[in-house]
């Protein structure tokens, strides 16, 4: 795919030569705002895991190296609202494929549980959340009467 040429002078005087045509178009492409970097502005999905027993519902963060300061969690209308941000310590003459900026995830929640009681806590890098069940998700036994 040929890149768009943004430029507002008439496209016979930018590409008159030979020469000077491909160049003009390695500027206009490698000028353009695609190269910008972009990274404090990407919002990113974290990776998470969620499950449930008979009495709780599990939610657990991969946030290595992050703070409590570094991570807000709320809940509105139901949803479960994690935000934060990992700040980037450059480094000089080295290596770093890590992830870094701003996070957001947002997961609906079951109508049964009891947000109001949610326990949370960061360690070694993993953030845990224990919602319990309300009773009407709790399995319970139905007792049968033989005749």
């Amino acid at each position: 795919m040929l890149p768009v040429i943004r430029d507002q002078r008439p496209i016979v005087s930018t590409l008159a030569s030979p020469v000077n045509r491909l160049s003009t178009l390695f500027d206009s492409f490698f000028s353009d705002d695609l190269f910008t970097p972009i990274q404090s502005q990407i919002t990113a999905a974290i990776p998470l895991s969620m499950w449930e027993d008979e009495d709780h519902l599990y939610v657990e963060v991969d946030a290595p190296g992050m703070r409590e300061k570094d991570i807000e969690i709320s809940i509105h209308h139901g949803d479960l609202l994690i935000r934060g941000e990992r700040n980037c310590e450059r480094k000089t003459n080295g290596y770093d494929t890590r992830s870094y900026g701003k996070f957001e995830q947002r997961i609906s929640l079951p109508n049964w549980v009891r947000a109001d009681t949610v326990q949370a806590k960061l360690c070694n890098g993993v953030l845990s959340m224990t919602f319990p069940k309300g009773e009407e998700a709790k399995p319970r036994r139905i007792a049968l009467k033989a005749e």
